[in-house]
């Protein structure tokens, strides 16, 4: 109704004043069931919100980063940490082996020592047993020897109380041949 009752001069005046283009006024037209814009400027995205959305995909992408090299992270350490317990796993086997082993040779050098102390000690008593044979057989000999002598020799009574020369030089005959005649086992 207003705009029956204005001048058409000074609609045009306004238009011109204005400097509207059809395409202009096309945009800052308002579409039913928008709510209408406090300028008549038409909507385009403000720099700000561009920067907050471009600083919002920047720090979404650093936390996606940060979240990947954490996921990264903590999978290499329990890498590691399977790999290290593997290791120790595989040193206490060894240790374990070892010590069987250790064990084994420590038993065997211990049999080796009682053979040979049991050796030692079986040489030992047949010296003992041969050196007892060798003093019973030399005694033995020693007194068949003697009782040999004593019935091989028998001294003239004159000798018997006097020690003469001719009576060692007797004696001395004597034993020489009853050396031999003993060597060659008449006796």
């Amino acid at each position: 109704m207003q705009a029956e009752e204005q001048d058409p001069d000074q609609v045009w005046s306004d238009t011109v004043r204005r400097e509207t283009d059809p395409q202009r006024e096309f945009a800052t037209r308002p579409v039913p069931g928008l709510p209408r814009a406090s300028s008549e400027r038409p909507a385009r995205p403000q720099f700000w919100l561009v920067i907050a959305l471009g600083l919002a995909a920047l720090v979404l992408a650093l936390i996606v980063g940060v979240t990947f090299v954490q996921w990264r992270s903590q999978a290499a350490a329990q890498e590691t940490l399977r790999l290290n317990q593997e290791a120790q796993r595989q040193a206490q086997a060894q240790i374990e082996q070892m010590q069987r082993e250790a064990l084994v040779r420590q038993a065997q050098l211990e049999v080796e020592q009682q053979r040979q102390e049991e050796k030692r000690i079986q040489d030992f008593n047949e010296q003992q047993r041969a050196a007892d044979e060798a003093r019973r057989a030399e005694a033995e000999t020693a007194d068949r020897r003697e009782k040999a002598w004593a019935r091989f020799y028998r001294p003239p009574p004159h000798c018997e109380t006097a020690a003469t020369m001719e009576c060692t030089n007797r004696y001395i005959r004597a034993r020489r041949v009853f050396d031999e005649k003993f060597a060659k086992g008449e006796f």
